[in-house]
């Protein structure tokens, strides 16, 4: 290998390197958004109700704080992708009695993490399978949206997904959290 080729070869070497890292900067913002997201959520209504119980996966959220970075940030943006599907339905939230303007703007900060972690995501290799944490997080909110349906959109049914999306929002921040130590 002459000299050129051997600079080339550390030239692009270093390009790689240096795309994911700046891919993955963005997960050292993540904390901030995601606070600004929680206020916004906060702000949509009143306190949250104690006496509603909603259960929650802590046991894969266990899973996934000792997961991969590349399946820490998958989670991210998978848990994301759906809280802003089942929190979309502004026609059926009548009941909520919610600031609709506020959820608006809670979305687009919801979206604009998900952008920005899919960057970071598609950085890395892509997995040859879905995993098991993609099934289980997937059942979990095809529960969360039966709620919904089988009470109706009511108000109780909106402040138990509101409950559980606020626990989401509050674990997701941690693994944001530890997966930027170890990027």
């Amino acid at each position: 290998m002459n000299q050129t080729q051997m600079w080339t070869c550390i030239f692009v070497i270093f390009l790689t390197l240096q795309s994911q890292c700046s891919a993955c900067r963005w997960l050292g913002r993540y904390g901030t958004v995601s606070a600004d997201s929680l206020n916004l959520f906060r702000e949509m209504s009143g306190q949250y109700p104690e006496n509603v119980k909603m259960h929650f996966p802590g046991t894969l959220y266990n899973l996934i704080d000792k997961a991969e970075v590349e399946d820490q940030v998958r989670f991210l943006v998978l848990t994301l992708d759906h809280i802003i599907n089942l929190m979309d339905a502004s026609e059926h939230m009548n009941s909520a009695k919610w600031n609709l303007k506020k959820v608006e703007y809670f979305l687009e900060d919801l979206q604009r993490q998900s952008s920005e972690l899919k960057e970071c995501v598609a950085q890395y290799q892509k997995p040859l399978q879905k995993e098991s944490y993609e099934i289980r997080i997937k059942r979990h909110f095809r529960t969360l949206k039966k709620i919904l349906k089988k009470e109706k959109y009511s108000a109780q049914a909106w402040e138990q997904i509101r409950r559980a999306v606020r626990s989401h929002l509050q674990r997701m921040d941690i693994i944001a959290n530890n997966a930027k130590k170890r990027v």
